[in-house]
């Protein structure tokens, strides 16, 4: 039995808290996180299942940006039960690409390689199928932060960079926001890993890298109200500024980015915005303050505060204590310190045989996402997706090299009969039949179901009058053909229409091969046409 709808009330309540709750909203994270669990208990009572799943991811969502790793991440795999595989473009498709999101990130931080890395692997599917600039950007940031967090920066940096330079142009300006974010922050990692090993051309570029990112995003934050991005965004470029000496500057970064990262009840920023402002003290000669910031950040986070900033807060501190002659302080520092950068290179160590058998397992996932994606399901060929995929790669190389290149649209005269007459299932085993005869006849390869009982062949290196004779022979031995699906005096024929280049442009060929069709059904059909110009159509 359903439970009845809520009353005007309580969803005029359910409205209010879906505003405050989102992870788009932009009051603080603990505002958030309370709508969000009073959005999931009011839902939960309502009966509706898919709000209150949407509820728990941004429960997750929340936690996270409050700093509550393992809250987060306990949240986030409940949620992920009883997720399931939404269908796309739903509501519920949208909270899982959040949860994975989060479930990378929390997961990473909390040094849980094997759950981030999963996450990243089903983004990285997920990129695959949906094929666009967004996927593109979710799946390459949380494989770079799952690479950064196990001590890779530079593999992180790798994958940033490369999703920038494909989807430079289509990128959305969140994704472009974010991205260069998590480029600024990933080239600070690299720089404190270098910071003193005498490759002073080296450190200094990740410092340009990071500062230069973090500008970049910052003028993207124009586009946003979004608190806790400015804390991080500033953040990083007050850290850039203080390691690259402009220190007036870089204080008012830091200064401003911790009071934000207090109002806004995001403590993990704060605490990272600390560790800097300790480091800029350190900078400064203001070693006795810097020691006190220090030891009391250090003492504020504990030993379950986020692993970067208790290293950078240690090593901070190790700084201020050797500069005062404190050498038993120091010494204490920089044990902890060197435990901590032990324990990172033993998490990396173990996340690294992980991911060198969940990355072959992954690059085969990707694999059969991309297959399955552009396949059509009934016939084997390839679908709408892979005939944009075949121009998008085939038509610029033919126009490059001038080659001959040819396009042929294909449709079974009067298949509605078929259906008709013996039902749906004999007209697919036609369909199916019709893809095994093409196939064997042309390159498989090139071949797609356009849609019903329409086939596009696309013809590289193929002269007009080339494909013209292939169509007409396959025209000839396909109406003569005798259909295993069907009696034997049934016979089926077909109709094609070719066009060629030039001009070199997929579209143009779609078309006018298609007006040729159109001319072969109208002439009697069972013909093949070749360039039919509009005005015959």
């Amino acid at each position: 039995m359903s439970a009845a709808p809520p009353s005007e009330d309580v969803q005029r309540r359910i409205d209010a808290l879906v505003a405050l709750a989102s992870p788009g909203a932009t009051c603080d994270p603990a505002t958030s996180e309370r709508a969000a669990r009073e959005l999931r208990d009011l839902t939960v009572a309502a009966g509706d299942d898919e709000r209150a799943i949407e509820a728990g991811v941004w429960i997750a969502v929340h936690l996270l940006r409050r700093g509550r790793l393992r809250e987060s991440l306990d949240e986030a795999l409940q949620v992920r039960e009883r997720l399931g595989s939404p269908p796309p473009g739903s509501r519920l498709a949208a909270a899982r690409l959040e949860l994975l999101r989060t479930l990378a990130l929390a997961a990473s931080e909390a040094d849980e390689f094997g759950v981030a890395l999963d996450a990243a692997q089903e983004l990285a599917g997920d990129r695959a199928v949906r094929a666009d600039a967004v996927a593109a950007f979710d799946a390459a940031f949380a494989l770079a932060v799952c690479f950064e967090r196990m001590g890779n920066s530079w593999q992180a940096l790798r994958v940033l960079d490369d999703v920038l330079a494909e989807h430079a142009d289509a990128a959305p300006s969140f994704q472009m926001l974010y991205t260069l974010n998590g480029v600024a922050a990933t080239a600070l990692g690299a720089f404190h890993r270098l910071h003193g090993l005498d490759v002073d051309d080296e450190t200094a570029a990740h410092l340009v890298t990071a500062r230069t990112a973090a500008e970049r995003a910052r003028e993207l934050l124009e586009q946003f109200d979004n608190p806790l991005y400015r804390v991080a965004v500033e953040g990083n470029l007050g850290e850039a500024l203080t390691y690259q000496g402009e220190l007036d500057a870089a204080s008012t970064l830091l200064e401003g980015a911790r009071t934000r990262a207090i109002e806004i009840g995001a403590p993990a920023h704060a605490a990272r915005v600390r560790a800097s402002i300790g480091a800029w003290l350190v900078r400064s000669g203001r070693h006795d303050e810097a020691l006190r910031s220090l030891d009391q950040l250090i003492a504020d986070i504990g030993d379950d505060g986020p692993h970067s900033t208790r290293v950078r807060a240690h090593h901070a501190a190790y700084l201020a204590a050797r500069a005062l002659g404190q050498h038993d302080r120091a010494i204490a520092h920089h044990e902890t310190y060197e435990q901590l950068e032990r324990l990172r290179t033993t998490n990396q160590l173990r996340g690294q045989s992980v991911m060198f058998v969940s990355r072959i397992e992954a690059d085969a996932e990707v694999e059969h996402h991309r297959a399955t994606a552009e396949r059509d399901p009934l016939t084997g060929l390839g679908n709408r997706r892979r005939l944009t995929t075949l121009l998008r790669e085939l038509v610029p190389a033919a126009a490059a090299a001038q080659d001959a290149f040819a396009l042929a649209v294909l449709d079974l005269d009067k298949f509605k009969s078929i259906n008709d007459d013996f039902g749906h299932t004999t007209g697919d085993a036609v369909l199916v039949e019709l893809a095994r005869v093409l196939d064997g006849a042309v390159d498989g390869d090139t071949i797609v179901r356009f849609g019903g009982e329409e086939i596009v062949i696309v013809f590289p290196r193929t002269s007009a009058q080339e494909a013209f004779a292939q169509c007409e022979q396959l025209r000839a031995d396909l109406a003569d053909r005798a259909w295993a699906s069907l009696p034997p005096d049934r016979r089926l024929t077909v109709s094609i229409g070719v066009a060629a280049a030039p001009p070199y442009d997929g579209d143009h060929l779609l078309r006018a091969a298609d007006r040729s069709l159109y001319c072969a059904k109208r002439a009697g059909r069972n013909l093949v046409v070749l360039g039919a110009s509009p005005e015959q159509s």
